[in-house]
């Protein structure tokens, strides 16, 4: 399975997060089965580190997004290509 790695620039709704704006800063692919850790891997060779209890990872069934643990604020999503 091969993945986009997008920065997402996203604001609130209230109740929600609403992605405005995203870019790409890089692809990984995985033939594991643990696709969150992969991801999180694929961050951290960019230097991106999500420190545990700040960061969440939710998955929507197509979509893997880090979020901020306590607004979650979505910054960073890996998509299917």
């Amino acid at each position: 399975m091969k993945y986009e790695i997008r920065q997402i620039d996203a604001w609130s709704s209230g109740e929600s997060w609403t992605w405005n704006e995203s870019y790409k800063i890089g692809e990984f692919k995985t033939s594991a089965a643990d696709h969150k850790r992969a991801f999180l891997n694929a961050l951290r060779k960019i230097g991106i580190v999500c420190k545990r209890g700040k960061c969440k990872v939710e998955f929507d069934g197509d979509i893997y997004e880090v979020q901020e643990r306590k607004s979650g604020l979505p910054m960073f999503a890996a998509i299917p290509i």
